[in-house]
């Protein structure tokens, strides 16, 4: 009972719901999201804390960066797909998150010189 209450309230958030809607697009680093959502870098870190806690979130360091990405084992993948994803697809913000991550991809990958934020 207590992972399900766990997975309902980091689902809660509109916050962790677009990084939601960005992880389900690919794996990415802390700068990148921070980047894509013009947010401080401690409020992001600090979602995705609640993210991977509630085991939504894997994360894999890669020297000073730390990338995340969905936990696509889970059977909560499933249901996190069937709530959340067919519904952000429509929202305008998240569309507008979607093409910001595109146009990211193109740039290199990482955290180096190419992000707002710092890791």
């Amino acid at each position: 009972m207590k992972e399900i209450l766990n997975v309902t309230s980091a689902l809660s958030e509109e916050i962790r719901l677009r990084i939601i809607n960005l992880l389900f697009e690919s794996e990415l680093y802390v700068c990148e999201i921070v980047d894509i959502l013009g947010l401080p870098q401690s409020t992001v870190s600090r979602h995705l804390t609640i993210l991977k806690n509630a085991n939504i979130a894997n994360d894999t360091k890669s020297g000073l960066w730390v990338k995340y990405s969905l936990n696509k084992n889970r059977i909560y993948n499933t249901i996190i797909k069937s709530l959340v994803k067919e519904e952000l697809i429509n929202i305008q913000k998240c569309k507008e998150d979607i093409q910001k991550l595109k146009e990211r991809l193109v740039k290199d990958r990482g955290c180096k010189d190419n992000c707002k934020g710092e890791e």
